[in-house]
This record gives structure tokens, C-alpha cells and sequence, in this order.
């Protein structure tokens, strides 16, 4: 039995350098403005953001606006999701620096959406 030593030859696979994702341009924009010490309250889910509920056909008034002070737990917007409004709280107390989001845009599971500035624990 005779073997083929010298068949073909294969390239080797050309392996490039994994490079990290670009940081979202939201977060470059809030770190340029030279803010520090912020929290970031992020999405628990998918869905559309919206800065107020609407009932009965009727807008209401945005939950949170940027320089409000807010409390852990408050409602700090809603993501729709096919007509369901989800509210979402925020898991920090303080002053709200920015809102990384418009109303209506899409975001996913983690997406950052407001900075809050916290303040001292236990503000209720």
C-alpha cells in the first residue's frame, strides 16, 4: 500500500485580530461631556422607548426630563412592545443627567437608556 506524502498542500487559515466593538455613540457623546460618577439605568428588554405613557388616545407627561431628581424605583419611561407598556424603574436614586434615548427609537436586552447622578442611598 502506497501512500500519497506529497499531495496537495492546504493553507493554513488566516486568522485576524478580534477587535472590540465601537462604544455606542450615546455613551461617547455623555462621556465627552465630561460628566463622571453617572449610573447608567439600562433596558430589561426590547422594545420601543417612550418618555410617556398614552391613555386613551391622550399623551401624558413625560416621566422624567433631564435635571429631575428621581427616586430608586421610579418610573422612568416605558418600553412599548406591540401596544403593551412596559414601565421601567429605575434601580438608582439621583438627579438625571441625560436621556441617551428619543421617544419612539428601538432598543434591545441592556441598552443604556438614561445617566442618572446618583445621590445618597435610602432616598425615598
Amino acid at each position: 500500500m502506497k501512500r500519497n506524502i506529497d499531495g496537495p498542500t492546504i493553507p493554513a487559515p488566516i486568522v485576524s485580530e478580534t477587535t472590540l466593538p465601537p462604544v455606542s455613540t450615546k455613551l461617547a457623546a455623555l462621556g465627552a461631556s465630561e460628566s463622571s460618577g453617572y449610573v447608567i439605568v439600562s433596558s430589561p428588554t426590547v422594545g420601543s422607548f417612550r418618555r410617556s405613557r398614552t391613555l386613551k388616545g391622550k399623551k401624558q407627561q413625560p416621566a422624567c426630563k433631564e435635571g429631575d431628581v428621581i427616586k430608586e424605583g421610579q418610573v422612568i419611561g416605558f418600553l412599548d412592545q406591540f401596544g403593551t407598556e412596559l414601565p421601567v424603574k429605575s434601580d438608582v436614586a439621583g438627579e438625571v443627567l441625560k436621556l441617551l434615548y428619543s421617544d419612539g427609537e428601538a432598543v434591545g436586552y441592556g441598552d443604556p437608556l438614561i445617566a442618572v447622578l446618583p445621590s445618597f442611598h435610602g432616598i425615598k
